[in-house]
């Protein structure tokens, strides 16, 4: 019962509409780095889309070239 539970809750997680923005703004790469942000929104800025349900971001998308750029960066 209780996997159940939590793969359904996986399904609703992943197609909600925040992981789907997420997604489409993605550079596709699996790597991230601890990039710790508090008061952030979540929402496209020049930095990338910035998933932060709780008001901060936690990881940063590492860009393809290995780079790491800012976070939650609105210039």
């Amino acid at each position: 019962m209780g996997t159940a539970v939590l793969l359904v809750l996986g399904v609703i997680v992943f197609n909600s509409e925040t992981v789907t923005e997420f997604r489409a703004h993605s550079n596709g790469n699996p790597k991230y780095v601890v990039s710790y942000v508090k008061d952030c929104e979540t929402g496209l800025r020049s930095s990338g889309f910035a998933n932060a349900p709780m008001g901060s971001v936690v990881l940063k998308q590492v860009n393809l070239d290995g780079s790491v750029g800012d976070t939650c960066d609105d210039s």
